[in-house]
Order: C-alpha cells, then structure tokens, then sequence
C-alpha cells in the first residue's frame, strides 16, 4: 500500500491521555528514542487526570496536529456530559473549572477529523465522529471500514489498543505488535489510550507507524504511575481513578 508520506519517515500517534502528564512526558521520550519525526493525537487531551494544562501546552508546543475527543467536548460543552458516568462528570467539571483561558481556546478549536499522508485521525468510530460511537466488534469495524476513504484510520476511545484489517471483503484482527500494511487492503488502528489504558496492561500505549518498511508498532511504554496516582488523589474524591492506572483497567 503506497500512501503520501509527506517527508516524514517515522509517525507516532497517540491517543486518550487524560491528563495524565507523567504517562505522555514518557510517551514522548520514546518516540523520541525511535526517531519519530511527526506525532498525531487522537484526541481525549483532558478528563480524569489531574494535568490538563500541563498536557495541552505540551501538544501545542510540539504542533502535534490533534483532534477533538469526546472528553475534551465534555469539558466544552454541558450537552456532552449527559452520557457521563458520575466519576467521569466530576472529572470532566473539575478539568473545567482549572482550564486556562488560552488551553480552552485550543480544545474549541480542535478538528473532529484530520487527513494526512493517505491516512484519517479520528476520535471514535468514523461512522459518525460527533456520536462518540465505539469500534469494539467486526460488525462496527466494518461499518467503520464503509465509511472511510482512505485505506488506513488511526482512532482511540475504547482505550483498548488493536489491528483490523478488510482485504477483500474478509476482516481480520491482527494479535501481534507489529502490523504489515498490505495491497489492496484496509487497516483500522486503535492506538491504545497513552493515560488510561483499559487493556489490563498499565503501561501508556500508542504506536509508531514506519512508512518505509510499511508497518505500524504497538508502543508500550512504562512510566511514573505512583505518581500520577498522588496527583488524582489530591484533586478528586474518585478512588477508582487513581487506582485503575496501576491495573490498566
């Protein structure tokens, strides 16, 4: 499969960092080790971690091209916080409330989709972007193939990193770490979650897509999760928020 690499050799793309600046600081050391030249984001800056601002200056400061996720509309916009659960509408009222005007003024102008060298970065499922839908099953991965033009879509929001691809009509999930792109296929990317994996694998998740060699990496990264954990505990009466990360879950 030749896509439009855009001079860039090595892509990192990340995704769901919630505030979680220990994880992504180590994230992006690592990309940083391989060579990385170019870095995605999509999206979920915000929510649940206790360094919002802190992650957001980071992105901005790197230009790394991000889209909106939907955590990061929840602390936008009342609407979006209707389908939150209790702990996840604390978080989001109290990212709010700490937002600097200048870090708000970044969210609201984030895109819900980006194109780029052949390939689409999007929060959700790309059916409907704004839906906040799920790719969790081979049913909605093959609407989310029917809805996308190009042949590779790098997504997030189920926390739960994974290789799909379509050839010829047939889908099939990829178990290894490592995901050749193919002819005449179609690939879905879950990046993982960089802050919150929910895979029962703590340590932060995104990959790296090699454009030469054509395959895209899964990246775990392990990182200061004690003291992630302390900075939660100091903000947020939510327990399960803090102790999760230890659990990847």
């Amino acid at each position: 499969m030749k896509l439009d690499n855009g001079n860039a050799r090595r892509v990192g793309v990340i995704s769901d960092i919630h505030g979680n600046l220990e994880a992504l600081e180590a994230v992006l050391t690592s990309f940083a080790e391989a060579r990385v030249d170019r870095i995605f984001c999509c999206g979920d800056v915000v929510g649940y971690g206790a360094s919002p601002n802190e992650c957001i200056e980071l992105l901005r400061r790197r230009e790394i091209p991000t889209v909106l996720g939907n955590h990061d509309a929840a602390v936008l916009n009342d609407d979006e916080l209707v389908f939150f659960n209790e702990m996840a509408r604390d978080a989001a009222l109290w990212t709010r409330g700490v937002l600097t005007e200048e870090s708000r003024r970044w969210l609201s102008s984030l895109p819900m989709t980006i194109s780029r060298y052949g390939s689409l970065f999007v929060h959700a499922s790309p059916t409907d972007p704004a839906e906040w839908n799920y790719v969790l099953t081979y049913g909605e991965a093959r609407r989310a193939f029917k809805a996308i033009e190009e042949p590779l879509c790098f997504l997030g929001h189920s926390h739960q990193p994974f290789f799909i691809t379509l050839r010829f009509g047939e889908i099939d999930h990829i178990r290894e770490d490592v995901m050749t792109l193919g002819e005449n296929t179609s690939h879905l990317v879950n990046v993982g979650s960089v802050g919150q994996p929910r895979d029962r694998d703590p340590r932060a998740s995104s990959v790296i897509w090699d454009l030469a060699q054509g395959t895209i990496t899964l990246n775990r990264v392990e990182y200061d999760v004690a003291r992630a954990q302390q900075k939660i505990r100091m903000i947020s009466g939510h327990a399960t928020l803090a102790e999760r990360l230890a659990r990847g879950e």
